[in-house]
């Protein structure tokens, strides 16, 4: 009983300890300065040397601001043409097939949007059925390549009464 209570209140002294240390914290997305004071320190930087690697720090985070936005406006241009191609194709399918054939055809497409999660197509998202692949369980104690109600290898066998 005294364990439990020791123990609860051991919990409950590291939790509150932590959330007051939070108080303190920067927010992680303000910048710091570079170079930093202990850098200054330990490298022994001359002032000249600190404001060179100030202004190569500023060159290179414009850098990347720049590189961040041409992939973002790459992405979008990909998705624009993936749109437009997608576009072309049903209209393709529309003049090619005929009126029933075209609404059988988006009958099955609205099936396969139903099925995705969310309404996408998820590499990463399957069903459970098939979450396991079966060749990679196929090494001698696994769990995985057991029946259901066979016992772990691992798991003592019962005993008898």
């Amino acid at each position: 009983m005294k364990r439990t209570i020791v123990s609860v209140a051991l919990v409950l002294a590291l939790s509150m300890s932590a959330f007051a240390g939070n108080q303190d914290r920067k927010p992680q997305r303000e910048k710091c300065e570079f170079p930093c004071e202990q850098m200054v320190k330990d490298l022994n930087l001359s002032d000249k040397q600190v404001k060179q690697l100030k202004e190569a720090d500023e060159a290179f985070g414009a850098e990347m601001k720049a590189i961040r936005e041409k992939r973002q406006e790459f992405q979008k241009s990909c998705r624009e043409s993936m749109v437009a191609a997608k576009e072309r194709r049903d209209s393709t399918m529309k003049s090619v097939l005929s009126k029933d054939q075209y609404i059988q055809y988006l009958e099955q497409k609205v099936e396969r949007l139903e099925r995705r999660p969310n309404g996408r197509f998820d590499r990463n998202v399957r069903p459970m059925d098939k979450r396991f692949d079966k060749r990679r369980h196929l090494r001698p104690g696994c769990p995985f390549n057991q029946a259901p109600d066979a016992p772990a290898p691992d798991a003592p066998a019962p005993a008898d009464k």
